[in-house]
């Protein structure tokens, strides 16, 4: 007989006693920064209210957060103003309402366009383009990838055309933390948007959701016109508010993906002009924001926001270092900034249920399967069951490190003394 499944009381009890190890940090940051549950409860308990619904004290306060918080991380990513970046559900809904809202049926970039992607693209970036790219009878083009997830500039360069109207990169690799070449490619399209007419520019779009917060982000240095990221990756923020970047040169192109209330002219029965009130119908998730701002405060008074790359680059490289002694395992990716590697221990033993094994007998809390990026593991080899991904964050150590390449090497062990 099956033993029953523990209560959800039990598994609270487990979490809390036992020695967590967390390094998952690509799917989400935990534990969040300093200050940020705090700011959520302050908020639902003492202020409530919606932003830019009524002129009274608390609904004042409510719409000061956001102010605070947008001008902020215009400032963190050096936007040209405040009003270039827009709030959102989360970094998959940010995605969306860019890419629908000048994608397709919108027509900003219309019929016949060709639409560039590549391979490392997370699933919140390939299924609105190919919905779009259908709507608006556009083409879309894959960038392959190399076996660590790495893009080649050129090859991304030359694939670039007369009809081009879209690149879409993510900047890091969810899946290997592959570090893209957004620089060189956005100087490239920079150059062909200068010869180019208004209504022909190209858009270059970048999802940043695995570097804002982990490494320095300024949109203008990477040639970007439109980047997404959300609170609760490398900015230690909670979910489900997320943030869009767009350059002002795309402000009156773009068209509302969702259309409702918004506290600006309730008379109207359209959506405002003006960004970013166009792209921000409805109640805004102000707990959320509330926590937001207080995890950017917190973390760059810590110094963790944007931490020194050497302490991260050195994680990652005692990392990979030692998952590339284990012997009979695959690793996939290579030493850089972020502490994110892959690997398949062969058919033997399934992501899945090695990631259970690392839980139950080690308290290593890591992620297996696909990550949401299928058409990379085509390249990986890995198309079947995905890998066993590996990813720290800010607040992970060294001894965290060892002691995840210590499980593996236990577990790869194990293995081979079976076969």
């Amino acid at each position: 007989m099956m033993p029953s499944r523990p209560t959800s009381s039990t598994e609270k009890n487990l979490l809390q006693t036992r020695q967590r190890i967390y390094l998952d940090h690509a799917a989400t940051s935990w534990p969040k920064a300093d200050g940020v549950t705090d700011a959520m409860v302050e908020f639902l308990s003492n202020v409530g209210s919606s932003a830019s619904r009524g002129s009274y004290a608390s609904a004042l306060k409510a719409s000061e957060l956001v102010r605070s918080l947008r001008f902020k991380l215009a400032q963190f990513i050096h936007a040209e103003s405040d009003s270039c970046i827009s709030f959102h559900s989360g970094c998959t809904h940010a995605l969306n309402s860019v890419i629908h809202g000048l994608v397709g049926s919108s027509k900003a970039i219309g019929d016949g366009s060709h639409l560039l992607v590549s391979a490392i693209e997370h699933n919140a970036v390939i299924r609105p383009i190919l919905v779009a790219a259908k709507s608006g009878n556009a083409t879309v083009e894959e960038v392959p990838a190399d076996k660590n997830g790495l893009l080649s500039a050129d090859d991304v360069i030359s694939r670039v055309n007369g009809a081009t109207r879209l690149v879409a990169l993510s900047h890091v690799s969810n899946v290997t933390g592959a570090v893209q070449p957004i620089t060189e490619i956005g100087a490239a399209i920079a150059e062909a948007n200068r010869s180019r007419t208004e209504s022909d520019q190209i858009l270059f779009l970048c999802d940043a959701a695995q570097s804002l917060g982990y490494l320095p982000i300024d949109v203008a240095s990477l040639g970007v016109h439109a980047l997404t990221a959300p609170a609760h990756k490398g900015c230690g923020g909670p979910p489900g508010i997320g943030m869009l970047y767009l350059s002002p040169r795309w402000h009156s192109a773009i068209q509302p993906w969702m259309q409702g209330g918004t506290g600006h002219d309730g008379r109207s029965d359209t959506m405002p002009e003006s960004m970013p009130a166009k792209l921000e119908p409805g109640t805004m998730n102000l707990p959320a924001i509330a926590g937001w701002l207080a995890a950017l405060e917190s973390m760059a008074t810590s110094g963790e926001l944007n931490e020194s790359p050497n302490e991260s680059a050195a994680l990652s490289q005692r990392l990979h270092v030692g998952l590339n002694a284990v012997d009979g395992i695959k690793v996939f990716g290579q030493p850089g900034p972020l502490p994110i590697a892959s690997l398949d221990f062969g058919p033997d033993l399934p992501p899945d249920d090695a990631a259970a094994i690392l839980d139950s007998e080690f308290g290593i809390e890591v992620r297996s399967g696909h990550h949401c990026a299928a058409r990379l593991h085509r390249h990986l080899g890995t198309e079947a069951a995905g890998t066993l991904r590996i990813s720290g964050g800010h607040g992970t150590t060294s001894d965290q490190i060892d002691a995840v390449v210590a499980a593996v090497s236990e577990i790869a062990a194990q293995i081979t003394s079976l076969a």
